[in-house]
């Protein structure tokens, strides 16, 4: 089976596919430097931007916000899409866990998904 990093996201009854290219991951890097804020729509509409735009050039970050797809889901498919682009199926280094970001989304993922199961 051939890996190409692409992740299937959902929006609204919609699929598209999500791919960071290694220059969507420069402009990612350019705008908001090593470590995104993940829990800012607007951040995560623009990474987002940047992954389906080798497919979906006309899914911008403008339009993202407007369709407003559930946050975390979102953010975490976007998260996982860009991992990939820069680790492709090796685990994350321990040592980048710790300098960045990843470690704590999916830490605060898995605390929601804890505090809705006990509602």
């Amino acid at each position: 089976m051939k890996i190409t990093g692409e992740k299937i996201v959902e929006i609204n009854g919609e699929r598209y596919t999500l791919r960071f290219t290694w220059r969507a991951l420069s402009e990612i890097e350019e705008k908001f430097g090593q470590n995104p804020n993940m829990f800012d729509p607007e951040v995560v509409a623009a990474m987002a931007e940047a992954g389906f735009k080798e497919k979906h050039p006309d899914l911008t970050a403008e339009k993202i916000l407007e369709l407003s797809p559930p946050l975390i889901p979102f953010a975490k498919a976007v998260q996982d899409a860009f991992k990939y682009a820069y680790f492709g199926n090796e685990p994350v280094p321990d040592e980048v866990k710790k300098k960045t970001k990843t470690g704590l989304l999916a830490k605060h993922i898995k605390w929601l998904f804890r505090r809705g199961s006990h509602q």
